[in-house]
């Protein structure tokens, strides 16, 4: 005699409910992620920040002076050295340089810079400021 077996598991349409409910509740628990920015404003300054702090760095580790030079005809920041060798060169894409303000500086030695003043970026319609204080090798952000 064959043995007889109980209906104890789910229906389909049991499952297709559960389902549901399911992913409604995780639809409205869950919070929306953020969006990514590719190439972002705040993106730009920071890697324009890493071009200013590496070309400093440079400059403390080969013990020699760093010329940076900001070319406003084709958006970049050069990093040479006393050759006149390029070291490393960045291309604005979000941000553009604007034709005012510091057109090089030296990172002498010892880190230090030889001149003082500010580079001006406008960035999604805001001027950034990069202040560089003579003799101290810093800069400041200001946006």
């Amino acid at each position: 005699m064959a043995k007889q077996r109980g209906n104890s598991g789910f229906t389909m349409m049991e499952m297709m409910l559960a389902l549901l409910l399911v992913s409604i509740i995780l639809s409205l628990s869950i919070p929306h992620l953020p969006e990514y920015r590719k190439n972002g404003a705040a993106d730009e300054i920071d890697s324009i920040s890493y071009v200013f702090q590496g070309a400093q760095m440079n400059a403390l580790a080969a013990g020699e002076s760093f010329i940076v030079l900001m070319d406003y005809d084709i958006q970049t920041i050069t990093v040479r050295d006393k050759a006149r060798r390029i070291i490393s060169s960045y291309e604005l894409k979000t941000c553009r340089l604007e034709n005012y303000g510091m057109n090089s500086f030296t990172y002498k030695e010892n880190g230090d810079t030889n001149a003082f003043g500010t580079v001006h970026i406008s960035c999604g319609g805001k001027i950034v400021k990069f202040i560089f204080q003579i003799q101290k090798g810093r800069f400041r952000i200001e946006q």
